[in-house]
């Protein structure tokens, strides 16, 4: 019997220092060690039942003291490099990551007679993260896969030129007792004790497909180079008070902010066009490829529950570690902070998400704000309005390649005149409005029309 377990990463690869490394020496660990992969098992074990005594957990984890064998996806390597301030100077820290192939997870596989499946799934389900904080994973149970990384002496199909060694931390199987003990202790009583590896640890040599040292294969000049850019980062919004749906234009403009405050440590300085809607010379963009932040209340309680982050043109490896680092907004004066959750970088069919996903209907969430004042003609028959809200929105369908609507219904009502209409140092609008869409055929979101659709206004979703 095998115990076969699948880590996917959810946000921008997979971060961590190997043991007797510093992080500003670029070292990589791939795959994540076997003593990493045990130490997250017995944080979840302990998490699933905190009334679970010693002896239980340590039965728990005998079956991983054993070294598992891997199925690894094709991995390229990256780095971002970034100031951490200080009370007097600022650090220049060099952040080497893996990146596997996107979708593809790690399998992990450990042999094994014990069937504690009911266990090992409530404890998988509380694991969030292996090496540093950034390195999001959903781990799971999954079936075995041919092994493409094991320890020396496994036979595993490989290609010596394509293939490396590398060195592992990993649980000793022959001192059981002092592995159990040294996967409970916390990395800094292992550190003060001046021990050169945690008691109950042995360095393993694996064998493993090389890591492509470019992220991006190089072509012939004049070749083209497709590159398949996530096109949507979803958040959860989480938070003891989260804020209310009226405040949607507050909340977007927080995360336009936090996100482009995180590129700028990045890139020295530089901003994101795609992030800010704006070029190097601050002229707005045009076109509406850029970031749309939109938050959704998906529960009906009145309050944003996530956070939808759309860029028609897809975000760059730089723009997606910052969407990634963007984990609290501050809206001070006293409110509490929002958390966000990073639930995964994809396309818009990666997600199931309102508003997302096709539809024939769509009715306004938050309040459609026309861009332009309407006008008013004299005509033969009268006074006539020309350029009204109405006219506005089908004209903004059409210049978005949306088809023609068979039917759009206003819905009035004061609600929309509830929220916050404006980004700071902007001036009010002249009118709020609330409009029902029905088109001949599905069509799929995300819609977001109007003034400010980029900042949370105007969002549909389907009715």
């Amino acid at each position: 019997m095998t115990i076969a377990i699948s880590f996917r990463f959810l946000g921008v690869g997979f971060h961590a220092t190997p043991w007797g490394h510093h992080v500003n020496e670029g070292a990589l660990e791939w795959p994540p060690s076997p003593w990493r992969l045990v130490r997250a098992i017995a944080a979840g074990l302990a998490r699933a039942r905190p009334e679970t005594s010693q002896r239980e957990l340590r039965e728990g984890l005998l079956p991983f003291l054993e070294p598992p064998v891997y199925w690894l996806p094709p991995a390229a390597a990256a780095h971002t490099r970034h100031y951490m301030p200080g009370k007097d100077a600022r650090d220049l820290v060099f952040d080497t990551f893996v990146l596997p192939e996107r979708g593809q997870p790690l399998v992990a596989m450990w042999p094994s007679d014990v069937d504690g499946s009911a266990q090992l799934d409530a404890a998988l389900v509380l694991i969030s993260y292996i090496g540093r904080s950034q390195s999001w994973v959903v781990a799971e149970r999954s079936e075995p896969r041919e092994p493409n990384a094991a320890p020396i002496g496994w036979d595993v199909a490989r290609d010596s030129a394509q293939h490396e060694l590398v060195r592992l931390l990993a649980p000793d199987p022959n001192a059981p007792d002092r592995a159990l003990e040294g996967l409970l202790l916390g990395t800094d009583e292992v550190r003060s004790r001046r021990l050169a590896i945690p008691p109950g640890s042995r360095w393993l040599e694996y064998t493993r497909p090389a890591i492509i040292a470019d992220p991006l294969p190089r072509h012939d000049r004049g070749q083209a180079v497709t590159v398949s850019l996530p096109t949507v980062a979803r958040y959860l919004v989480d938070s003891p008070a989260a804020p209310p749906i009226t405040e949607a234009i507050l909340v977007a403009d927080l995360a336009r902010r936090a996100v482009m405050a995180w590129y700028g440590r990045y890139s020295r300085g530089m901003a994101s066009p795609i992030l800010a809607g704006k070029d190097a010379a601050g002229t707005p963009l045009e076109g509406h490829r850029h970031a749309f932040y939109l938050p959704t209340d998906e529960d009906g309680d009145r309050r944003i529950d996530h956070l939808t982050i759309v860029a028609q043109d897809g975000f760059s490896i730089a723009e997606q570690e910052a969407l990634a680092r963007a984990q609290t907004l501050e809206p001070g004066r006293g409110r509490p902070t929002v958390r966000l959750v990073l639930l995964g970088f994809g396309g818009t069919s990666a997600f199931h998400a309102p508003l997302l996903e096709p539809a024939r209907v769509w009715r306004s969430h938050t309040p459609f704000i026309p861009v332009r004042h309407l006008k008013i003609r004299n005509t033969t028959d009268g006074k006539q309005v020309v350029d009204g809200p109405i006219d506005q929105l089908l004209l903004e369908l059409s210049r978005r390649g949306y088809p023609r609507p068979t039917r759009v219904r206003a819905i009035r009502g004061a609600r929309w005149l509830e929220f916050r209409l404006h980004r700071p140092r902007q001036e009010p609008p002249g009118a709020a409005l609330g409009f029902e869409i029905e088109f001949s055929e599905p069509v799929a979101g995300p819609i977001a029309l109007g003034r400010s659709c980029h900042f949370g206004l105007g969002t549909f979703l389907p009715a």
